[in-house]
C-alpha cells in the first residue's frame, strides 16, 4: 500500500505542523544583519513589524542541502513508500535543486515538482495532492495532477516597496528609479517561473481597478473554485479586495493568508497578492 508524504518549503506558507505527512523546510531571511529561519527563530507577525524597520536591505536565504537531507531521512525513517516534493519556483529559488539532490541520496521513490510559483498557489498545489492522497488516488496519477497546476498557476502582486524590488533584482533597477520619479504603481505577475511587470499605472485608484479588471478576465477564463489573498503585514487593502471578490464571486471560496516571509522581503510591508490554481 502506498504512502505518500510530501515535502514543501516555507515559500508555500504551509504551517510546519499544518499537517502530518506534510515536511516543511523552512528557507529564512535576513533583516538588520540578523538570520531568522521562517517560522523558527521569527513568526508573522514579528517578522511584519521588523520590516517596516529593516525592509531596505533585507535578504533571503535558502535552506541548505543538509536540511533537506535530514527531511527525506525523517520521511524514509517514519515509513513512506513515495514523497512529492513541491518547491517554489526554480528561476528564483535553489529549494528546487537542493531538494532534488536529496532525494538521490534515499532508496524511494521520489518525484520534485517545480511549482512555478509561490505563496498561496504554491499552497493549493500541495492540498490538492494531500486531499488525492487521502482518497487513495495512486502516487503516479497524483504526480501527474500537481504537474497539470503548475503550467498556468495565476500570482498578481501589487507591491509596496520598489526600492526593494529593485535591490533585490526582481524588477530592472532603470524600472525601479522610474517608478519611484514618476509615483508609478507597477502590478507584477508570473510567467512560467519568473515575475514580470504586467502594468505600470500612474495612481493608486487607477491601480486597483487595473486589478479589478484583470481578475475578472483571469477568474471568468480560469474557473478556480478558491482564490487567495495574501496581505503583507497590513490588512486593509486585502479585505476591501476580499470583500469586492465576496460580492463579486459568491460561489467561490475567497481565503487570507499572509504574504510568506521570502515575498514580503522583496515587496514591501503593506504589498497585497492573489492567486489560484485551476483546481
Amino acid at each position: 500500500m502506498e504512502k505518500i508524504a510530501f515535502i514543501t518549503d516555507s515559500a508555500s506558507g504551509f504551517g510546519i505542523h499544518e499537517h502530518p505527512d506534510v515536511y516543511v523546510v523552512p528557507m529564512g531571511v535576513v533583516l538588520n544583519n540578523q538570520e531568522y529561519v521562517d517560522y523558527i527563530d521569527i513568526q508573522t507577525d514579528e517578522f511584519y513589524d521588523k520590516l517596516q524597520t529593516y525592509g531596505d536591505g533585507a535578504k533571503t536565504f535558502q535552506p541548505s542541502r543538509q536540511k533537506f537531507h535530514e527531511t527525506y531521512q525523517k520521511i524514509v525513517d517514519s515509513g513512506y513508500t513515495h514523497v512529492i516534493a513541491i518547491h517554489a519556483t526554480q528561476e528564483m529559488t535553489g529549494t528546487y535543486e537542493s531538494s532534488e539532490m536529496a532525494s538521490r541520496e534515499f532508496d524511494i521513490e521520489s518525484t520534485v515538482i517545480n511549482s512555478k510559483i509561490g505563496d498561496y498557489p504554491e499552497r493549493r498545489m500541495i492540498e490538492e495532492g494531500v486531499k488525492a492522497a487521502e482518497a487513495g488516488i495512486p502516487y503516479e496519477e497524483i504526480v501527474q495532477r500537481i504537474k497539470d497546476f503548475t503550467k498556468d498557476p495565476v500570482l498578481m502582486i501589487y507591491p509596496k516597496n520598489l526600492n526593494q524590488l529593485k535591490n533585490s533584482g526582481r524588477v530592472s533597477k532603470s524600472q525601479g528609479i522610474i517608478a519611484g520619479i514618476l509615483n508609478i504603481q507597477l502590478i507584477l505577475d508570473f510567467e512560467d517561473g519568473k515575475l514580470y511587470p504586467i502594468e505600470k499605472i500612474r495612481s493608486k485608484k487607477k491601480a486597483l481597478s487595473f486589478i479589478h479588471g484583470k481578475l475578472e478576465s483571469r477568474i471568468e477564463q480560469d474557473n478556480p473554485s478558491k482564490i487567495g489573498v495574501s496581505y503583507a503585514g497590513e490588512h486593509s487593502e486585502a479585505d476591501q479586495l476580499i470583500a469586492w471578490l465576496k460580492e463579486r464571486y459568491p460561489e467561490k471560496t475567497i481565503e487570507k493568508y499572509p504574504l510568506v516571509h521570502v515575498a514580503g522581503v522583496h515587496t514591501g510591508f503593506g504589498t497585497i497578492a492573489i492567486g489560484w490554481i485551476k483546481a
